[in-house]
This record gives structure tokens, C-alpha cells and sequence, in this order.
């Protein structure tokens, strides 16, 4: 009964956090107040405060956690309904998915043996685009640091999230495609929820761009490792 309760009210008080951010990315809209970052940061806080370990915390809202695999499978309906715009868009959703892959990891890769950053980090590092599930299976099989790659994940998601939006108005990107794709490649989950605020175009892009992305680099990155 008591876990019970904690649940429910560790469930509550994420919820609570997360309309929260939402309200106050309304009043003042900047990257910076995104609501998954704003909620992310009040839900550390309070775990501090209240002295409650994350893996406790993770149990409580295991719940939420089961939730996201619905919600992903839920991104086949906007994709249906606009599968004539990547029949039309294959090239380019498929040249910008390898080259926005591509660069993120050989930047990573060799920016992180530039720092001395130990090998079981730099690989968990090198997938940090790849949706979570995905990128912990495509872990084990390089040999990366497993503990690593949710937090490394989730952290690369909300970042870009908050910088895709900005980078977008700045270079005047208007295109459904181009600006979709950028929140998936790079973001995966957490951008596509965020890609679907700019458009319903826009987060079908970046929830196909996601899938794909995770499809081919379980592939392709373990058979790189192969070859060296």
C-alpha cells in the first residue's frame, strides 16, 4: 500500500512539474524554458531535497517509462497520414539523416580522444543520438559504458530540443523537412515531442528521422567496430 501511495504521488508531482513547464514556457518562450528541461531540473531538485535515490524515483514512475513505447508507436499515424511527403523526400530525408549522424559521431569520437576521455565513455558518447533502448543494445555490443548512455541519451535530446528551434530561425529554415529532420537525427525523442509543437509535418519528419536513425546505426556502428 505505501509503495502504492509513492507511486501515485512521485507520479503526481512529475506531472505537476511538467504542466508547470508548460506554463511557464508560455509566459516567457525561450530554449532555455522548454518544458522537459524545466520539469527535468524541478524533479532533481526535490529528489535532493527529499533524499530519495533515482533508482527509487524510477520504480515509482515506472508507469510513465512503460508509457513512452505507446507514444512512440503512436508517431505511425502523422506518418501515414504524410507518407506522400517522404515518398517525394526520400534523398534528402536519407542524405541529411547520414550526414547529421555522421558528423555527430565523428565530432564526438574525436573531440572526446582529444580530451583523453577513457574508451568505454567515448563510446557511449558516440551514440549519444540514437533513442535510449536502441542505443543501450548497440552499448553492449561495442563494449561502451552501459550506466552511461541513459543519462548521456537523455541529456543530448533536451539540449537539442532547446537548439534545434533557435538554430532554425536563425538560418531561416522553413521547409517541414528540413526543419523537422534536425529534432530526430540529433534529439530523437525528446525532440520529436518538440518537433510536433512546430508542426504536424514537422514531427512526422522527426518521428520517421528518429526511427531510421536508430535503425541504421544499429547496423552500421557495430560493424564499423568490426572492421577496426
Amino acid at each position: 500500500m505505501a509503495t502504492l501511495i509513492s507511486s501515485f504521488l512521485a507520479i503526481g508531482v512529475t506531472i505537476l512539474y511538467f504542466l508547470l513547464g508548460v506554463k511557464i514556457h508560455r509566459l516567457w518562450p525561450n530554449p532555455i524554458t522548454i518544458p522537459i528541461f524545466v520539469s527535468t531540473i524541478a524533479v532533481i531538485i526535490t529528489l535532493v531535497i527529499v533524499d530519495i535515490p533515482y533508482d527509487r524515483y524510477a520504480d515509482f514512475t515506472s508507469v510513465i517509462t512503460y508509457l513512452l513505447g505507446p507514444a512512440t508507436v503512436s508517431l505511425a499515424y502523422p506518418l501515414y497520414q504524410h507518407r506522400k511527403l517522404f515518398a517525394q523526400n526520400v534523398q534528402p530525408i536519407l542524405f541529411g539523416l547520414f550526414m547529421g549522424s555522421g558528423m555527430s559521431m565523428l565530432i564526438s569520437y574525436y573531440f572526446s580522444l582529444w580530451l583523453g576521455i577513457p574508451a568505454e565513455w567515448n563510446r557511449s558518447l558516440l551514440i549519444k543520438t540514437i533513442t535510449t533502448p536502441v542505443a543501450v543494445d548497440i552499448g553492449k555490443v561495442i563494449h561502451a559504458n552501459i550506466e552511461v548512455i541513459p543519462t548521456v541519451v537523455i541529456v543530448t535530446g533536451m539540449f537539442g530540443a532547446m537548439i534545434v528551434p533557435s538554430i532554425n530561425h536563425w538560418l531561416g529554415v522553413i521547409h517541414p523537412i528540413s526543419k523537422g529532420l534536425p529534432f530526430g537525427v540529433i534529439a530523437h525523442g525528446v525532440g520529436t515531442s518538440q518537433a510536433i509543437k512546430e508542426g504536424e509535418r514537422e514531427g512526422a519528419v522527426s518521428g520517421a528521422a528518429m526511427a531510421l536513425t536508430a535503425t541504421i546505426m544499429s547496423f552500421v556502428i557495430p560493424f564499423l567496430f568490426l572492421l577496426v
